[in-house]
């Protein structure tokens, strides 16, 4: 703390300093007998208070005051004088002077002005920075109520759209159930679990011995036990194995009527489809095509027969339908669990990583068992932050919605080259960012084409073209395996059977083509 007196006489000057830096611990006095003298030393130092006589040399009266007043306005000024007029107070009181100290001067009501102007410097420097740290909060506080209100109207938009999609999809899958229910096929759900996720009100008597309702989530071997060990059983079993469609005849226990059988696996599970037939007739299709068959024609019977034929080939052309509505409704059900996954899993996930942050950083270093648990439940998170992100990829890419196909197409491969090692390389020609239920199902279709590239033995580079022509979207995937003998063509083309089924649900072609080096796959779709 340092003060600054200012007087002509040089006696009490020194009188004052010696009585200031005596009874007051740590001040530093400087002093001046002119007020140009006291300016120079104030331009040096920054003084707690100016204690100056009425009357200097070189500014006698109010100009002093004026002067200090003018050039240091939050300094405050002791004014000593032995005759203080009244025009001298007035304009002394009116330019903020602190106090007035009549000569001779009192030291110990000196020292006592000054402890008062010192702690009420202090104080005021306390307030001050109080009142800045206030407004930082204030301001602080203005930008966070900013934020979460915006943060709170997002959510409320995205709640509101999330409502809207889920009544959309009851009201699609209430009308999906209500059109399997319809028809006289009996349908079947199974996940890869073997667990029921549908049935119609058409499946065999077997599976009506209880509510529909306490089937679902149940798996149909222990839900169903004189199935298990079955030929239906057999039959499903082998068409998620080979990943082909397969159709068979079976009589289910305690029946008495023969059913035709055709078992579709994808990627969630598997579909089947069950139509009873006459215990001891055979199939329509091969009814149709005998020459005993083609002569009952004539007849009544024969009639009766053609009219069930074309009742059955109208059913026939109602399953790819079904089918299709289906996969879209799938794919529907696959973007909303990613989503959720992402913003309610993600959400908790990281909250948990940034709370174990802060107890690692505020652990001592000395329980080190403590401390290497703390952060290995933060590696731990880590993981399965990356684990959710990973699933929601897999389930519905954020890209495909937001970049379209090509994008997604490219992020495909690019995350594929990084799995296997195989070098992708990916072309894109002509292609806009195309989306919706078209591009999804076209996007799974390449996904199943990768996973069969990394299963060809040799196959050290991988080739995918994306392209346009005209009305048509051509995705070529090849790769350089080592090439096929006429029995591996064939085994070749029977694993692709089931995504040449779901190319010709989007209304295109799968050709394959094995013949030279390496295997190329070509799907047509319209756009």
């Amino acid at each position: 703390m340092q003060i600054l007196i200012l007087d002509a006489d040089p006696i009490i000057l020194s009188t004052l300093a010696d009585t200031v830096r005596r009874r007051m611990s740590g001040a530093g006095v400087n002093t001046a007998a002119s007020l140009h003298a006291g300016l120079k030393k104030l331009a040096l130092t920054d003084y707690a208070v100016i204690v100056s006589d009425a009357r200097l040399p070189d500014a006698p009266g109010v100009a002093a005051i004026s002067v200090l007043r003018q050039r240091y306005p939050s300094t405050p000024i002791i004014l000593m004088s032995s005759e203080l007029g009244q025009d001298l107070m007035a304009y002394a009181t009116l330019s903020g002077v602190y106090c007035f100290l009549h000569k001779p001067i009192e030291h110990n009501v000196l020292i006592a002005t000054l402890n008062r102007v010192v702690e009420q410097r202090r104080l005021d420097r306390q307030i001050h920075q109080l009142t800045a740290k206030a407004n930082r909060h204030t301001k602080r506080t203005r930008k966070a109520i900013a934020y979460a209100r915006l943060l709170l109207e997002a959510k409320e938009r995205l709640l509101s759209r999330r409502q809207e999609a889920l009544v959309e999809s009851e009201e699609r899958r209430h009308r999906l159930a209500n059109t399997l229910d319809g028809i006289r096929h009996g349908i079947m759900a199974f996940d890869r679990l073997w667990r029921i996720v549908w049935l119609n009100e058409a499946v065999p008597l077997v599976f009506s011995k209880k509510p529909r309702g306490e089937w679902l989530g149940q798996e149909i071997w222990e839900a169903c036990p004189e199935l298990a060990g079955s030929h239906f059983e057999q039959e499903c079993r082998r068409a998620v194995r080979d990943r082909l469609a397969v159709q068979s005849k079976t009589r289910f226990p305690s029946e008495e009527y023969w059913y035709d059988i055709e078992a579709v696996p994808d990627d969630d599970g598997l579909s089947v489809f069950i139509e009873k037939t006459a215990a001891g007739q055979s199939s329509l299709s091969h009814f149709a095509n005998n020459s005993e068959g083609r002569s009952l024609l004539k007849t009544g019977a024969g009639r009766q027969a053609a009219d069930h034929q074309q009742e059955q080939f109208t059913q026939d052309e109602t399953l790819p339908c079904l089918s299709e509505q289906i996969q879209r409704a799938r794919e529907v059900e696959r973007g909303r669990i990613a989503r959720d996954l992402h913003q309610d899993l993600g959400h908790l996930l990281a909250t948990f990583k940034s709370d174990l942050e802060w107890l690692d950083g505020r652990l001592p270093q000395e329980p080190l068992p403590v401390l290497l648990k703390v952060r290995f439940m933060t590696h731990l998170v880590d993981r399965m932050s990356d684990t959710v992100r990973r699933i929601c990829s897999e389930l519905r890419p954020a890209i495909l919605d937001d970049l379209g196909l090509a994008a997604a197409i490219q992020w495909q491969a690019s995350t594929f080259e990084h799995r296997t090692g195989l070098r992708c390389i990916v072309s894109v020609k002509d292609v806009d960012r195309t989306g919706g239920q078209d591009a999804a199902e076209l996007f799974r279709i390449f996904q199943e084409l990768l996973t069969h590239v990394a299963h060809h033995a040799g196959t050290t580079v991988v080739w995918v073209a994306l392209k346009k022509e005209g009305a048509w979207l051509v995705l070529e995937v090849s790769d350089n395996s080592r090439g096929r003998t006429d029995g591996d063509t064939d085994l070749t083309i029977r694993r692709f059977l089931f995504l040449k089924e779901r190319v010709q649900l989007l209304g295109g072609q799968l050709s394959i083509d094995s013949s030279g080096h390496g295997v190329t796959v070509t799907v047509t779709i319209p756009t």
